[in-house]
């Protein structure tokens, strides 16, 4: 019954980059990743921390000078007892979702590892590219197309090495050639970029 809750919850969520569908793939990714890795996890709190790990970046939930992450974190009790989430596996979500991000340390828990790898992985290739023009004048990380284009050129370069699991890597060095590609391509289009 609780996955019901979470999910009309995290439905309401909407944004072209970390709504709900970007929770959707990045459970699945988890899923896969530990799978392949052959890890044990507790699936239930790979679940809840997809559906709530960015609610942070929301209005009313966000804060201004505060980090989405850490926002989310703040949210996560409060807002699972409210979904009827099982009390003893909240400490689990909140580690998760502290460490979800690129720039945070990765977490000591199989589930806070995977997690952040189906995060970041859901930064590169195609999907990221798509994200990341998706947000073009709506957030402070892509005020412009000129910015978008330098971000997916830092997330080729640097997002490949943060990745822990040799799942994780597989499919990033996959993505990374996409963005690369992509790259590639619009600068033989745009005169070097000059053109953008």
């Amino acid at each position: 019954m609780w996955r019901d809750y979470i999910l009309v919850f995290a439905e309401k969520l909407e944004h072209p980059a970390w709504g709900f569908n970007h929770c959707n793939r990045v459970y699945k990714m988890a899923m896969d990743i530990a799978a392949v890795e052959g890890l044990v996890i507790d699936e239930e709190v790979l679940f809840a921390a997809a559906y709530i790990h960015d609610i942070g970046a929301f209005e009313p939930y966000k804060k201004a000078e505060v980090d989405h992450a850490e926002r989310s974190v703040q949210l996560t009790e409060e807002t699972l007892n409210s979904l009827k989430f099982p009390q003893e596996k909240i400490k689990q979500v909140k580690e998760v979702v502290e460490h979800h991000m690129f720039y945070s340390e990765v977490g000591p828990s199989s589930e806070a590892v995977v997690f952040r790898d189906a995060d970041i992985l859901d930064f590169m290739g195609v999907i990221g590219i798509t994200r990341i023009l998706s947000i073009i004048g709506k957030d402070d990380w892509t005020p412009n197309l000129e910015v978008a284009v330098e971000l997916i050129q830092k997330f080729s370069d640097e997002l490949l090495e943060k990745v822990m699991t040799d799942e994780a890597y597989r499919i990033g060095t996959i993505r990374k050639l996409e963005m690369d590609d992509f790259l590639s391509r619009l600068s033989l289009q745009t005169e070097n970029l000059e053109y953008l």
